[in-house]
């Protein structure tokens, strides 16, 4: 067991910065639990690592490859996509890097690294996969294109394929999914919506520790263990400060040579205002973090540094 001191110290260091939620788990066991841990709230951008989890079968089972161009996929907006960011593939969006970049309905585009305003690409301006650019529409068009090749509401696949062989405890698709259609700062056009999910630290702990187990729960393979491996692997360069150096397919991932305290092949989800799954497993281990501020109360991103290392501390005493 983690003792009651070293688990003081993460509590303290929660509180400090105003997170709601915390949940520890090491071995598969619960060691620490900060908060409620059984409250739906709004994950932001963790439902893009959900949609990765979802396109391993179809992947797998050749439903839909990675080489798959936007032209293939019948994909197309308004103004209308240019040859050019037809040819983006499936890949190229997983791994944010379509050069897709239609013109903003916004007078700026936003930084949610720096909290800034920031200038958005020019259309053209990048081929398909050549440059990482975190965009909302590469992420939307992403949902589309499970439901199209699949012919499963990305909703119902939530519930069918990960909810419930998971046992997720605090989801309720009908209470807590939600398409959002609209123009938004990273891109998204109304064409495609916003799949916003809400869901709670215990549920985001079980998905963790599906990846942890290389997609196996209970003795099923939920996500194939090679996607598992190939979407969490340091894909794209992004260009940003770690811990966000390097992107795989919707998850962000760490190598070796990174200055943060996540250790190399550590990765996360990672939604805006402080919501956030790291799957460590050089340490058999999974951190939740849920702060339920209202949308931009909070410029927090990552896990803090000084909350990693406490954790890591508390189990290396256990």
């Amino acid at each position: 067991m983690t003792s009651l001191g070293s688990a003081g110290v993460v509590h303290d260091l929660a509180a400090a910065h105003e997170i709601t939620s915390l949940r520890v788990v090491h071995g598969g066991q619960v060691v620490i639990a900060v908060g409620p841990q059984d409250k739906p709230i709004p994950v932001s951008s963790i439902r893009k690592s959900i949609l990765s989890a979802l396109f391993g079968w179809p992947i797998e089972r050749g439903l839909v490859q990675l080489d798959s161009t936007l032209a293939d996929l019948g994909i197309d907006d308004s103004p209308e996509l240019t040859p050019l960011e037809l040819s983006a593939t499936l890949e190229d969006l997983l791994a944010s890097s379509s050069g897709v970049y239609l013109p903003l309905n916004f007078e700026s585009s936003y930084d949610i690294f720096q909290n800034t305003a920031a200038s958005w690409p020019g259309r053209g301006s990048a081929p398909p996969g050549t440059k990482f650019h975190y965009s909302n529409w590469d992420f939307n068009v992403l949902g589309e294109i499970y439901q199209r090749v699949t012919g499963t509401a990305l909703f119902v696949a939530v519930d069918r394929l990960l909810a419930e062989p998971l046992g997720f405890r605090d989801w309720n698709p009908l209470q807590h999914a939600r398409l959002r259609y609209g123009y938004d700062p990273l891109g998204a056009t109304p064409r495609f919506p916003n799949f916003a999910m809400q869901l709670s630290a215990r549920d985001l702990a079980c998905l963790g520790q599906l990846y942890l187990n290389c997609g196996m729960w209970n003795g099923q393979q939920v996500v194939p263990a090679n996607w598992v491996e190939q979407s969490t692997r340091c894909l794209a360069q992004t260009g940003l400060p770690n811990p966000f150096g390097h992107y795989g397919y919707l998850w962000w991932t760490i190598d070796d040579t990174n200055e943060s305290a996540l250790p190399g092949g550590s990765y996360s989800a990672i939604g805006l205002g402080g919501k956030v799954i790291s799957i460590v497993p050089a340490d058999d281990l999974v951190i939740v973090v849920l702060c339920a501020h209202m949308a931009g109360a909070s410029t927090q991103v990552a896990i803090p540094d000084d909350i990693v290392n406490a954790v890591r501390a508390c189990i290396a005493n256990d």
